[in-house]
């Protein structure tokens, strides 16, 4: 088992996409936050403890059973530094949907509806998410959003990949926001919109692997230099659903990253 772990770390990070489909700081910002739920594996709080002390690493997981809401979380209230904040325009854009101000297959420009741009960076286009942000109000809106109800999520736009891109101040999250987060979206899904702009995340050759391909998944995936951010929505055949969330700065390698998301995947 050691051997086969050893193994997983040192393997490159994999490309290939997931085909999805339609589902059948604080005082302490190292304490580590546990929310017990009667409904999740008895072990799973145990795995978490593994993970978090994984080495190459500094980890924050979370995972919430969508069926009945019971989670289970390590460094909760820790804020990590997400590169690309995909979930975070998600959530938001849904909950905009969900409360009448713009919907999400709205035209923005010829053959172009809002949940296109947020698909198309859900798969790494920063272009197209900071364009799907300003049709849905900018900037500051989103701000003001997450500043009333997820404050230890800050967002200050996208750093783009071109030469002489205009510098944007880092962008953090917790992993209890991002639970919520999932929650928010998961709870659109039966919404078109929001099924097809969460669906094929890209998925690395290991988490396929984990994931298997019974299972339908939903959700963004972002990773640059030292973090790499996770946050999967999971159906299994069975009927059960979850949302797991992964962060992680100061990372050495990728796949260290998906061994801690795959370790937790296996605990459920």
């Amino acid at each position: 088992m050691i051997a086969l772990l050893v193994s997983i770390i040192m393997a490159a990070p994999g490309s290939a996409l997931k085909t999805g489909g339609l589902p059948p700081m604080l005082l302490n910002p190292d304490t580590v936050v546990t929310e017990t739920s009667g409904g999740l594996p008895s072990n799973l709080g145990s795995v978490m403890d593994n993970v978090v002390a994984l080495p190459g690493a500094v980890f924050g997981v979370g995972v919430v059973d969508l069926s009945t809401g019971e989670r289970l979380t390590r460094n909760a209230r820790r804020r990590f530094f997400i590169d690309t904040p995909d979930i975070v325009a998600a959530a938001y854009s849904v909950s905009r949907h969900n409360s009448g101000e713009f919907r999400l297959d709205s035209l923005v420009r010829h053959n172009t509806q809002i949940w296109m741009m947020l698909r198309d960076g859900q798969q790494g286009s920063r272009e197209r998410l900071l364009a799907a942000i300003i049709h849905c109000g900018n900037i500051e809106p989103l701000q003001e959003w997450l500043a009333a109800d997820y404050p230890h999520t800050e967002f200050y736009g996208i750093a783009r990949d071109w030469e002489g891109a205009p510098e944007v101040d880092p962008n953090y999250t917790t992993v209890s926001d991002c639970l919520d987060f999932i929650e928010i979206v998961s709870d659109g899904l039966d919404i078109t919109a929001v099924r097809r702009m969460t669906t094929n995340p890209p998925l690395s050759v290991e988490l396929e692997a984990a994931l298997g391909t019974s299972n339908v998944v939903y959700g963004w995936i972002s990773s640059r230099g030292e973090t790499r951010c996770i946050n999967l929505i999971v159906s299994r055949p069975d009927g059960a659903k979850y949302g797991i969330t992964v962060l992680t700065n100061d990372l050495c390698c990728a796949s260290k990253a998906d061994l801690g998301f795959s370790m937790i995947w296996n605990a459920l």
